[in-house]
């Protein structure tokens, strides 16, 4: 198949905190091209979230507009995509590190 005569491609999010800058969002495609970015997805379902999260972002974002945001992405793509994920959990990343803030 072709899957096993090309090598595999992968994009990433990377999130993290620094005591200098805050926190940061960055994306890296399976190319290697890092920005760094203010919101982000990644697969199918972000073609239907991500001009959403644009609209709804902003510089003084607080953590409960940020959950907010985050279910009405999920349920976009519920509503939307066929085979999405009956589970999602989202998490935040700060300065006292990684944690699980809603299991949707």
């Amino acid at each position: 198949t072709a899957l096993r005569k090309s090598p595999y491609h992968c994009n990433l999010l990377l999130a993290g905190y620094d005591e200098s800058t805050g926190p940061s969002l960055y994306w890296m495609d399976y190319l290697a091209t890092l920005n760094k970015i203010n919101t982000g997805g990644t697969g199918y379902g972000s073609y239907f979230v991500l001009s959403m999260f644009d609209k709804m972002w902003h510089p003084n974002l607080t953590e409960a507009e940020a959950l907010d945001m985050m279910l009405k992405g999920i349920d976009e793509v519920k509503q939307r995509l066929v085979v999405a994920p009956s589970k999602y959990v989202i998490k935040v990343v700060d300065k006292n590190g990684t944690r699980v803030v809603q299991t949707v």
